[in-house]
């Protein structure tokens, strides 16, 4: 099993967005973190490896060649609760989203990704879920942009463009990063949310 990596910029993030900090006893820590943690009297909670594993669902068809190598990273990296197979072309994948929206709502697990080959219904639907928060993973900056921005909680990735070691970095960037969108981001979708999308928003 893979050990998380924890970087001085993954805690300046989750402290900025005013996060409680909880990391993995097993974690690396880098240089830079353990400098980070010294300069800054922030509580930081340490977990066990049980406690913080099991936060991971994912949407993928792991009868693909393609997708195969990535469960079996998944597998070995751990915390990997349900993988759930969409059923037949974009409809498939639709009901699939919503089925593992449905259980980050009600917090049966933490965070999701879906594999796709065109990411844009997912992100739509996923979206469309209160509580849930998804962006397109094109590369591990932008995903620790959508984490330090939005919190996000699910991430779609193309699968037919990215490699195995591409989608690991991000997934990880996604299960290391912020949980929650920035107070006023935070705000601002609490109100859309509430209102029911409205049409001046």
């Amino acid at each position: 099993m893979s050990r998380p990596v924890v970087t001085a910029l993954m805690l300046e993030d989750l402290h900025r967005a005013g996060q409680e900090i909880r990391l993995a006893k097993n974690a690396l820590i880098t240089p830079a973190a353990r400098d980070w943690m010294k300069e800054h009297a922030v509580l930081i909670a340490w977990e066990d490896e049980a406690t913080a594993a099991g936060d991971l669902a994912v949407v993928m068809d792991a009868s693909l060649t393609e997708l195969r190598s990535v469960r079996a990273m998944l597998d070995r990296a751990g915390g990997l609760v349900d993988v759930i197979e969409p059923a037949g072309g974009k409809s498939g994948i639709a009901a699939a989203t919503r089925r593992l929206c449905g259980k980050i709502a009600r917090k049966e697990v933490a965070r999701g990704v879906v594999f796709a080959q065109d990411g844009a219904l997912p992100v739509c639907i996923a979206n469309k879920h209160v509580g849930v928060r998804a962006a397109l993973g094109t590369d591990v900056p932008a995903v620790e942009e959508a984490c330090r921005e939005l919190g996000i909680n699910v991430l779609v990735i193309e699968y037919p463009t990215r490699t195995v070691f591409q989608m690991k970095q991000m997934i990880e960037r996604m299960r290391n990063g912020a949980s929650s969108a920035k107070a006023q981001t935070a705000a601002m979708i609490a109100d859309i949310e509430k209102g029911g999308g409205r049409a001046d928003w």
